[in-house]
């Protein structure tokens, strides 16, 4: 697990949505989800 992961997985809870989350970070929306998807499979478990 990185800081950036749960940097941008506390953005997509702050802000409701992954295209608003990938806006105030400023990277895609599909880096985004790849991170997102990269931190789920850490976890073994859907984070959403």
């Amino acid at each position: 697990m990185k800081l950036r992961q749960l940097k941008f997985l506390l953005a997509i809870a702050e802000s409701g949505t992954l295209t608003a989350a990938a806006e105030s970070l400023f990277v895609s929306q599909s880096a985004l989800s790849q991170q997102i998807k990269s931190l789920e499979e850490e976890l073994g478990s859907p984070l959403f």
